[in-house]
């Protein structure tokens, strides 16, 4: 069974965004509309579907890391604040972001929340992202035939 750890990483987000996109409990919040995704970012995000995008990422961030909580998710997408002439100072992501976007998952049925443990993938949620990588992997082999596999 082919799982999230055998595909490329940037092909696999963009397949799940899209399947994503279709779903209609996810969808950008009005009060993120225009919003930047972290104090480190000057302007808001140019591409129109960054919400499917994140929210694909912030899966495939739960299922390896196997539960993780929202300031830890905060940490993962930060970067670097530009002080000025003082040295750059590294900072959190949006937690609005990350927690609204949590709550669309669990609200789809992916995800759950464990006292202690943070957000883990619920069984539909685990079966979604691996059907997702089986067909990633399909497409490869069908675009690449001479890659040897694992």
């Amino acid at each position: 069974m082919t799982t999230v750890y055998d595909v490329p990483a940037e092909e696999f987000i963009n397949d799940v965004a899209k399947k994503l996109r279709s779903d209609k409990s996810i969808s950008l919040p009005e009060e993120n509309m225009f919003s930047r995704t972290g104090m480190s970012r000057e302007n808001p995000p140019e591409n129109k579907d960054w919400w499917y995008t994140r929210c694909a990422s912030i899966l495939r961030k739960i299922y390896i890391k196997e539960g993780i909580g929202v300031e830890r998710l905060r940490a993962e997408y930060g970067g670097k604040r530009d002080c000025g002439s003082k040295p750059y100072k590294a900072r959190a992501g949006s937690g609005s972001i990350v927690r609204r976007a949590l709550q669309q998952l669990e609200q789809a049925g992916y995800v759950k929340k464990i006292k202690g443990k943070g957000r883990v993938l619920t069984p539909k949620g685990r079966s979604f992202l691996d059907n997702t990588s089986h067909e990633v992997m399909k497409n490869i082999e069908l675009y690449y035939p001479d890659l040897k596999k694992y």
